[in-house]
């Protein structure tokens, strides 16, 4: 260990020209303290280095503190599993080369470069040629550039719809997204596999080269390790060797880019595969369905049982019939139709043909809706959110049994070492430091700060931490701490003299006093009653155009009409109000509250529309307010915060936007996968070129009839667009006519089937269910403890006066680090839990 001394000295040492300032745990921006926080002196780095090297035990408990800080910092079950891989081996572990690999893929640069590589080839499947045209012959020997012509080429189609339709159609219908050459697009490939490939081989250097603890492959030998960390880590492990296979297969399709090459048309699948494999999200997502699947495959089996009996049923019953003619010709057909009914999208036009004849035919389609539709597909959403409810509840557990775990070894580790039952502030101090210096994933640490962190966790004023107050470590160093002189005023700070003057007094008061606000809302009512009025004749669809009527005089540039006037008057009006806010309240209070921000941006627009159109100047249409004012009247929207139900709900809402962003990852990796499949499948079949034969199968179909030609996967743009359609349901038969028009088999209703199961029945599902679980752990607190959540904020202020401890630090506001991606609830819980006693109401 004394060989280790030297970087730590040299890593907490102050920087000659003092800018090694950071701000603590939060996002390594000093900028965002009001005082210039000291680093650690040359003595306190020395006595602490050297009480750090004659307990050795304080370095396995700073990794141990590590890894808890990590787990409080996401909801993740993979959150730490890539550092416990690692840093089950000290030899690795401690190694000069680890901790420089390390440093160097931690980095937030590198890190958001990575993320932007993997996302880049999602993105470059959008505007690159489309594999089924590269080939496309245009008469030259370029194989390639088919895509080119293929997609440019119109003309006179075989057959029109209708007499509306322009006489000149594109022959492949196609979104025009592709931007890019195959040439260039594989330059750009190469370029963004290339660096994933270097990171690759940083992550391997990082475990010393050695596949066996990449992978982890000696699992069974990591003793101290938990069995809920080896079940993350064989997880983890897994998708190791997916994105592996996942680059190998794309680099396999750069070395011959032929249309005939198989990795080549694969390409696309092994970009989103990849793409997984680095979304933590996405893969919580992915173990929760994977749990799910056995029950949802009952239902499913029993639901299938069902449609085959009414299928059975209704080829029995509707023989020889006209109902029988147009959807239960045969078997195949019958179920094939009652499973399109159960999706609403033909219902009840199915049943018309024989309900006309006989109105006891409404008892077989009522009965089949009641038990499919609003039985078995009520009762898988009842499975998933039950499953996805209790996985949630599972996940939080093992992350707090795992956080709590690491925390009571490190304070074990410390005590003993001591021989206390408490750890001392020597110990916390010599732990900073390590997280400093070897620890790449936690953010500096000042001196300062290190001191103000101790003194929250100390809630007794002892200058020891007892087990209970030291289980709050992992929550505290989620805080990010701001000097309170920040949230004042500008004007504040340079006319303190004025703060005591009764005029600004008085205005203070009243600016900050709730009819102020409500004097505000009223004034946005009457602004967006009078633009409504204003803007009748246009809504209502009356308004006539003529160089004699007022509405040409908004185009003179001149402020010379009534409504002119208004504009003018509420843009005053709301310019003085955010002025005087930000003067009384400061831009960082100011821009605190997200109403503030939405209003301060739509007065600043309206403001600069106004002098932009009425300053002279060419430009002099007044009509660009009119657009800012619509805008504007959205601030109506404030209102709703004045009732309680609706500030909760607003609350809830914001809150679940975190949970519900890697639901809509796992949601777009499902409709690129099919719109991907898709094209694969009928890409370039579905075409108005005369000289294609099947263009003559279009004609006479639902599909041409609906004018849905856009609607095709000639690219994956379409696709997609597609593929959404095909998640809402409404008249995804159209479609299906159109597809299955252009293929030689029903074997392709596979593909609707299967998009409608995993998208709808599934993906859909386990929208809702994360919308439910979320909304109500949100949403549903009793009025005592929902009462106490809507008085504090995410920001709270709080005086180190009124803390137990020696040191004074002065007033400051506590905030979570935005890495701390949890609901809006819960950092409002953790922040009255550490500062219960210590927040300043007022």
């Amino acid at each position: 260990m004394a060989g280790e001394s030297s970087p730590l000295l040299r890593s907490c040492m102050p920087s000659s020209d003092g800018s090694g300032s950071t701000n603590g745990n939060g996002n390594g921006n000093g900028n965002d303290n009001a005082k210039k926080e000291p680093e650690w002196s040359l003595e306190d780095t020395e006595k602490l280095s050297a009480f750090a090297e004659q307990n050795p035990s304080i370095f396995s408990a700073a990794y141990l503190l590590r890894d808890a800080i990590i787990l409080a910092k996401s909801n993740s079950s993979f959150a730490h599993t890539d550092y416990l891989i690692s840093s089950y081996d000290n030899s690795v572990n401690r190694s000069s080369e680890y901790n420089t690999y390390r440093k160097i893929l931690v980095n937030p640069f590198i890190k958001g470069l990575t993320k932007l590589c993997v996302f880049g080839l999602v993105l470059l499947s959008f505007i690159e040629p489309p594999n089924w045209c590269r080939g496309f012959s245009d008469g030259d020997s370029d194989g390639l550039n088919g895509c080119e012509d293929a997609l440019a080429m119109k003309g006179t189609p075989l057959f029109y719809t209708d007499d509306t339709e322009t006489r000149e159609q594109y022959y492949y219908p196609s979104s025009g997204a592709m931007a890019l050459t195959v040439y260039q697009s594989l330059y750009i490939e190469r370029a963004l596999v290339g660096f994933l490939l270097l990171h690759l081989i940083l992550c391997l250097a990082k475990d010393g080269f050695s596949i066996e603890r990449y992978f982890c492959l000696n699992l069974s030998r990591m003793h101290e390790v938990d069995a809920v960390a080896k079940k993350r880590i064989r997880t983890v492990a897994a998708f190791r060797y997916v994105r592996l296979f996942a680059l190998f297969f794309i680099m396999m399709g750069m070395v011959n880019f032929s249309p005939d090459n198989p990795q080549r048309i694969y390409s696309h699948l092994w970009r989103i595969i990849l793409f997984i494999s680095f979304s933590e999200g996405i893969q919580n997502e992915l173990m929760v369905v994977v749990k799910i699947l056995p029950a949802i495959l009952s239902v499913g089996f029993v639901l299938t049982l069902v449609i085959g009996f009414y299928g059975l049923i209704g080829i029995a019953a509707f023989y020889n019939t006209k109902e029988g003619v147009q959807h239960f010709d045969n078997y195949v057909d019958g179920v094939w139709t009652l499973f399109t009914s159960m999706t609403t999208v033909i219902y009840p036009d199915v049943m018309m043909a024989g309900y006309n004849d006989n109105r006891f035919v409404a008892i077989y389609f009522i009965t089949y809706m009641m038990l499919t539709f609003f039985f078995f597909q009520n009762v898988i959403l009842g499975i998933i959110t039950n499953e996805y409810t209790s996985s949630h509840e599972l996940r939080e557990d093992e992350l707090e049994t795992s956080r709590m775990q690491y925390i009571k070894q490190a304070f074990n580790l410390l005590t003993n070492d001591m021989e206390t039952d408490a750890v001392t502030r020597d110990q916390l101090m010599a732990i900073f430091l390590i997280l400093n210096t070897d620890c790449y994933e936690i953010q500096a640490i000042p001196h300062n700060e290190a001191l103000l962190l101790f003194a929250v966790l100390d809630t007794d004023g002892s200058e020891m931490l007892e087990f209970e107050e030291f289980c709050e470590f992992g929550n505290v160093m989620l805080l990010e701490f701001i000097g309170y002189e920040k949230f004042q005023s500008t004007f504040e700070r340079i006319f303190p003299s004025v703060l005591e003057s009764t005029f600004y007094t008085k205005l203070r008061k009243v600016i900050l006093l709730s009819w102020f606000d409500y004097s505000i809302d009223v004034m946005v009512f009457i602004n967006a009653v009078i633009v409504i009025v204003q803007m009748y004749p246009m809504l209502a669809g009356t308004e006539v155009v003529s160089k004699d009527d007022a509405y040409d005089l908004m185009r003179d540039g001149r402020i010379d009409t009534k409504w002119e006037v208004a504009e003018t008057f509420f843009t005053v009006l709301f310019v003085i109000e955010m002025t005087l806010k930000i003067t009384v309240l400061g831009w960082n209070r100011y821009t605190l509250s997200m109403r503030n921000c939405f209003d301060g941006l739509v007065t600043f627009l309206s403001a600069a529309a106004t002098f932009y159109v009425y300053y002279p100047n060419s430009y002099s249409n007044s009509e660009l307010i009119r657009f800012i004012l619509v805008a504007r009247s959205l601030r109506v929207l404030r209102l709703c915060l004045v009732i309680d139900h609706f500030k909760s709900m607003s609350h809830a809402v914001l809150g679940i936007m975190p949970a519900a962003g890697r639901v809509v990852l796992a949601l777009f990796c499902v409709v690129f996968l099919w719109s991907w499949i898709g094209m694969f499948w009928f890409g370039g079949k579905i075409t108005r070129d005369p000289n294609n034969p099947l263009a003559a199968r279009l004609e006479g179909t639902d599909f041409a009839g609906s004018f849905y030609w856009a609607n095709n996967f000639n690219d994956m743009l379409s696709g997609l667009n597609v593929c959404y359609n095909l998640l809402v349901i409404n008249n995804w038969n159209v479609l299906e006519s159109g597809i299955m028009a252009i293929c030689d088999t029903k074997y392709y209703r596979f593909y609707f089937l299967s998009s409608y199961i995993v998208g709808v029945m599934i993906v859909n599902n386990l929208v809702v269910a994360l919308i439910i679980d979320y909304f109500l752990d949100e949403y549903g607190t009793d009025e005592e403890e929902e009462k106490a959540a809507l008085e504090a904020e995410a920001n709270l202020v709080f005086d180190s006066d009124d803390m137990p401890t020696p040191k004074k630090f002065g007033k400051y506001v506590a905030r979570l680090n935005p890495e701390f991606r949890r609901t809006h609830r819960s950092k409002k819980k953790v922040l009255q839990k550490l500062f219960a006693a210590r927040v300043l109401r007022n």
